[in-house]
């Protein structure tokens, strides 16, 4: 359930309102100063101390499925002027870039946060005559491991004699190794950057 402001609410209850919900689409491609800012609009609004630009763009719902299956989302941006096709040809085709997409409404462009707000990463993206779609996903490696790191009670996570590790070049000369237990960290003098969880319940080191 979205969790709407007050005024949103009363603007969503009203039977009749000369207000409007825009849609702002925010494209942040590497190498650009700035990001491309659109609004879905007959006209230019300001927003969150920022111009955003009429323009045609459309998206499409995000669908679900019982798969397990991660969505993506489709969004196409006019490409009448040529101008966003330029700017995703310059950047290599526009991988990698961060799509933003807020909901905010016309009546209260003095509010700082939107309504809604979904961040998504581009995965590919194409041009033809009258559109520019870029198809999305999750704006983080949903595959990577969450949380980064493991914590594992007889087993340090960091890699001997890196910054995490901290141990000093001269440790490093004199034990070329480490097998990344608390003991071998404590011959060393290093227990106190020890990378493992010691206090995780089911035995103690000695």
């Amino acid at each position: 359930m979205l969790d709407l402001s007050s005024a949103a609410i009363i603007e969503k209850n009203k039977l009749s309102s000369d207000g409007a919900w825009l849609v702002l689409l925010e494209i942040d491609i590497a190498g650009l100063e700035q990001p491309i800012r659109l609004v879905r609009n007959n006209e230019n609004i300001v927003w969150a101390g920022h111009e955003w630009y009429a323009f045609p763009f459309d998206l499409d719902e995000i669908g679900e499925n019982s798969k397990g299956e991660i969505p993506n989302l489709a969004i196409r941006v006019s490409n009448v002027t040529r101008v966003i096709q330029g700017v995703v040809e310059k950047s290599g085709g526009g991988v990698g870039s961060t799509l933003t997409i807020r909901v905010v409404h016309s009546k209260h462009l003095d509010a700082v946060e939107p309504e809604l707000q979904e961040e998504f990463s581009a995965l590919s993206a194409s041009c033809g005559e009258q559109w520019v779609s870029f198809n999305l996903g999750p704006a983080y490696p949903v595959m990577s491991r969450r949380p980064m790191y493991r914590y594992l009670k007889n087993h340090c996570q960091f890699v001997y004699g890196s910054v995490e590790c901290g141990v000093t070049l001269n440790t490093m000369q004199t034990y070329a190794k480490c097998n990344k237990t608390l003991p071998d960290c404590r011959q060393r003098g290093n227990s106190v950057r020890y990378g493992g969880e010691p206090t995780i319940p089911g035995g103690f080191y000695v």
